[in-house]
């Protein structure tokens, strides 16, 4: 890798902060927001109720993706409810350079037999280009 090789203990930080420190601290702010909550106002004019709840609905509409994607990729994916899990945040086998030549050793083993039957939803990053 570019960065070179890292100790158990910065893999052991670096998880940590992936799977238990960030999460826990952004659910606190989410609902330390949540409690904190007051209507906006300028100029001490309190916006009118339907303002406040179209901004919620913007801020619904564009974040409600994330998990509908997340829950649609894991009932599409085969095996139980545990290998779904585990099989969805695995990296798809072309993750990695776009173009082959790019590729080096690093991304050759990277090919999970699960992840080739998935179903995928087309997004830009889907489609990769052969160049001959």
């Amino acid at each position: 890798m570019m960065i070179g090789k890292k100790s158990f203990l910065f893999w052991l930080w670096w998880r940590a902060c992936w799977f238990f420190i960030t999460p826990c601290l952004l659910l606190a702010i989410l609902i330390w927001s949540l409690i904190d909550f007051k209507p906006p106002e300028y100029a001490k004019e309190k916006y009118p109720l339907w303002g406040t709840a179209m901004g919620w609905c913007l801020i619904t509409f564009c974040l409600i993706w994330i998990p509908a994607v997340a829950i649609y990729k894991i009932i599409k994916a085969k095996g139980n409810l545990w290998q779904r899990f585990v099989s969805c945040l695995k990296p798809k086998p072309n993750w990695g350079p776009a173009l082959e030549c790019h590729r080096g050793e690093r991304y050759k083993d990277m090919v999970d037999p699960v992840k080739k039957q998935d179903i995928e939803i087309p997004t830009v990053d889907s489609y990769v280009h052969k160049v001959e």
